[in-house]
C-alpha cells in the first residue's frame, strides 16, 4: 500500500513543470560549476607548469648574463615553490582565487616577495569563481523552498485539506510522504552531480569524498528542515514563500557578509603596511651605517656563519649586501609575526562563529576539505619560507667564499611543490549542521502533534 501511494507521489510531482524546471537548473548549473571550476584549477596547473619550465630556462639565462659574479646571480635567479592544487579544489576554489598559490623568491629579503600575487580585477573577485560547492550551498537550498513552501498551505488553500482531515486522523503523514518524495529527488540529483564530478574532476573516492558527501547530505538536510518547520507554521504559502526567502538571504548571504566586514573592524590590518615599511628601513638605512652594525647582528642570527671570512675593508662585498637583506627580515619580524597572529585570530573567531551557523560551516567544512581555506595559505607561507631559508643556508658560504658558479648545483634546482602535511577534518561542521537539523525536526514534530490536536 505504502509503495503504490508513493508511486503515485512520484507521479504528481514529475507531473508539475516547475518540478522539472528546479531539477533542470540543478543540473545545468551544477555542470557549469564543474567546467569553471575546473577551468579555473587548469589554468592554475598550467601556470605552475610554465613556471617549472622557465625557472630552468631563467637559470640557465642567469649563469649566462652573471656567471662571473656569483653574487650577482643570486641577486637575480628566482627560485620557486607553488601551492599545487589537489583533485578537490575544482570542486570547491575557496580562496585560491585572491591568495597566491606561486611564489618565486630570490636570495634577497623575504618580506618585500613573500606577499606579491597577480594583479586581478577586482570586480571579477567581488563576484568569485563558480564552482559545485556553490551550486550545492547556494543554489540547492533554492530549489528545495521552491519544491516544499506550499505543501501543506496549498491543501489547506484548495479545500482539499478539509476533506482529507474528515476522511483520516492521519492527514499529516500524506504531507510527509509528499516531504518523502522532494527529500528523495534532490538527495538523487546531489548525488548524480557527485556521481559527475568524480568522472569529470577525476576525484579519488577515498575519506576526503566522503567526508565531503556527507557534509553536503547534512547541509541539505538541514533546509529541507528549515522548509518543514516554517511549513509546520501552517501559515499562507505567501507567508512560508517570503520567509524561506528571507532565511536564506540572512544566512547565504547578510550573516556572511556582516561576519567579514564585523572580522575587518576588530582585526585591522595595519601591520601589512608597516611591514613592508620596516623590511625597506631595516635594509636601506644600513647603507650609511658602520658595517659592523650589520654584520654583527646577522652572525648572531647565523653563528655557523662566522667560519667564513668577512671582507672588512672592502667598500661593498656580496657578503655585507645579503646581511643587510637578512637585517631588514628581522625588523620586520615583530610586524610580521602581528600579521600572522591577527590572521590566526581571525580564522578562529570564523571557526568559533560559524559553528551558529551551518552555510558557513559547509563553505569552511568543504574549502578545509579541498585544502583552499586561509589556513592552507598561511601554511603554503609558513613552507615558502623554509624554503627561503633552505636555499639562503646552502648557497651563502659559496656566495661568502665567491666560488665559481659551476662548484654549486644551482641546475639542479626545480620548481617545487608545497604537500600539506595536517589532514583535514568535518566532525566539528557535521556536529554543527546536525545539532541544528535535529532541533528543527524537533520544532516541526511539536507544532505537527500541536495542530492534530485542535
Amino acid at each position: 500500500m505504502k509503495k503504490s501511494i508513493y508511486n503515485l507521489e512520484f507521479k504528481l510531482f514529475f507531473r508539475n513543470g516547475s518540478s522539472w524546471i528546479g531539477i533542470i537548473v540543478l543540473l545545468i548549473t551544477g555542470f557549469a560549476g564543474l567546467y569553471f571550476g575546473k577551468t579555473f584549477i587548469d589554468n592554475q596547473q598550467a601556470v605552475i607548469e610554465k613556471a617549472a619550465m622557465l625557472q630552468k630556462k631563467n637559470t640557465l639565462s642567469n649563469i649566462d648574463h652573471f656567471g662571473k659574479d656569483i653574487g650577482l646571480l643570486f641577486y637575480h635567479n628566482k627560485f620557486s615553490l607553488a601551492n599545487a592544487p589537489n583533485a578537490w579544489a575544482a570542486f570547491a576554489n575557496g580562496q585560491r582565487d585572491i591568495n597566491p598559490y606561486l611564489i618565486s623568491v630570490t636570495m634577497l629579503g623575504l618580506e618585500g616577495q613573500i606577499y606579491d600575487t597577480d594583479i586581478n580585477n577586482p570586480v571579477s573577485l567581488l563576484f568569485g569563481n563558480m564552482d559545485l560547492s556553490f551550486v550545492f550551498i547556494f543554489l540547492f537550498p533554492l530549489v528545495i523552498i521552491a519544491f516544499s513552501y506550499n505543501l501543506l498551505s496549498e491543501q489547506k488553500e484548495s479545500g482539499v485539506w478539509s476533506l482529507l482531515s474528515a476522511q483520516t486522523n492521519q492527514s499529516f503523514q500524506v504531507i510527509w510522504q509528499k516531504f518523502l518524495v522532494r527529500v528523495a529527488v534532490i538527495f538523487s540529483v546531489a548525488l548524480f552531480l557527485l556521481f559527475v564530478a568524480i568522472l569529470y574532476l577525476h576525484l579519488p573516492v577515498d575519506f576526503i569524498f566522503f567526508s565531503i558527501t556527507a557534509l553536503i547530505m547534512f547541509y541539505l538536510a538541514f533546509w529541507f528542515a528549515v522548509s518543514f518547520f516554517i511549513i509546520s507554521l501552517a501559515k499562507s504559502s505567501n507567508f512560508n514563500a517570503s520567509a524561506l526567502v528571507a532565511v536564506w538571504v540572512l544566512i547565504c548571504i547578510v550573516i556572511p557578509a556582516s561576519l567579514n566586514l564585523f572580522l575587518t573592524r576588530k582585526y585591522p590590518m595595519p601591520e601589512a603596511l608597516q611591514n613592508v615599511i620596516n623590511q625597506r628601513e631595516g635594509y636601506h638605512e644600513k647603507w650609511d651605517m658602520a658595517k659592523e652594525v650589520t654584520m654583527k647582528p646577522f652572525f648572531e642570527h647565523y653563528p655557523q656563519l662566522k667560519q667564513y671570512p668577512f671582507p672588512q675593508e672592502k667598500t661593498f662585498s656580496w657578503f655585507w649586501y645579503y646581511a643587510m637583506q637578512q637585517m631588514g627580515d628581522d625588523q620586520a619580524m615583530v610586524s610580521r609575526h602581528a600579521i600572522e597572529n591577527k590572521l590566526a585570530a581571525r580564522q578562529r573567531f570564523t571557526n568559533t562563529l560559524a559553528f551558529f551557523f551551518p552555510t558557513i560551516q559547509t563553505q569552511l567544512g568543504i574549502n578545509n576539505m579541498a585544502g583552499s581555506d586561509l589556513n592552507n595559505h598561511l601554511d603554503f607561507q609558513q613552507a615558502v619560507r623554509k624554503y627561503h631559508e633552505q636555499i639562503r643556508l646552502h648557497f651563502y658560504p659559496t656566495i661568502f667564499l665567491n666560488k665559481a658558479v659551476d662548484s654549486t648545483d644551482i641546475k639542479d634546482y626545480k620548481l617545487e611543490k608545497y604537500s600539506p602535511q595536517q589532514k583535514p577534518s568535518v566532525w566539528v561542521n557535521l556536529l554543527s549542521i546536525s545539532l541544528f537539523t535535529a532541533i528543527l525536526i524537533g520544532s516541526t514534530a511539536f507544532n505537527f502533534k500541536r495542530q492534530e490536536q485542535f
